[in-house]
């Protein structure tokens, strides 16, 4: 299957930080304290206009880091995320369309699932990591444990995203099928916009803590 052993690779840390920039400044600072911090790899959303800039310019100073592209729901988004020099992408739903295009350009690409009728077409589009969104508010872990039945033996893989906290990251993270979990309070807007640079490395301290306890 196509992205599987790449992101068992990318993602072996087990955790991906969601970052939203508002602007290019607040890349380059962002990512230092997420890399203080121990983390390898982090997603940069696309959700401002600055959002191609801000993953070429933490390429170009930080090119020991793996940047994924997050929130691509286009074609012409993830070519703009492949020009960029993103190394992965992700949607929060399943784009046939975009999807293929990212495949026909091998394109690590992870799409977004909710339902087992959207798992299977996942499979049947050759994507074995799907990201889970927004997963809390589907059922959580209840939701990924009724999931094994049908699905462990297939390799199948999920990342849940959406709801996904300190405080229960871990009990995901236990789950058979679980590679990694992904959240935003890393780098939450709150703590980029306030410039607590602290606490974006602090917060990724704890997660590999948490997970290095598992």
């Amino acid at each position: 299957m196509m992205n599987s052993g790449f992101f068992n690779s990318v993602l072996r840390q087990r955790i991906l930080p969601a970052v939203t920039f508002s602007s290019i400044k607040e890349a380059e600072p962002v990512a230092e304290a997420l890399m203080k911090g121990g983390l390898e790899t982090l997603e940069v959303a696309f959700r401002s206009a600055d959002a191609a800039a801000c993953i070429s310019h933490i390429r170009k100073k930080f090119p020991e880091l793996s940047v994924g592209a997050g929130t691509l729901l286009s074609t012409s988004q993830v070519r703009e995320a492949i020009d960029a020099g993103a190394q992965f992408g992700l949607s929060p739903g399943l784009n046939r369309e975009t999807s293929e295009f990212a495949a026909a350009r091998d394109f690590p690409f992870m799409p977004g699932v909710m339902t087992p009728s959207e798992i299977e077409l996942a499979m049947q589009l050759g994507f074995t990591t799907l990201k889970l969104f927004p997963a809390e508010q589907i059922g959580g872990t209840s939701f990924l444990k009724a999931m094994m039945g049908p699905y462990l033996h297939t390799q199948v893989k999920f990342i849940p995203m959406g709801g996904v906290t300190p405080e229960n990251m871990n009990d995901y993270l236990n789950l058979e099928n679980v590679l990694a979990i992904g959240g935003s309070w890393f780098a939450a807007p709150k703590l980029i916009s306030a410039m607590d640079y602290k606490s974006i490395t602090e917060n990724v301290v704890k997660a590999l803590a948490k997970i290095q306890a598992l």
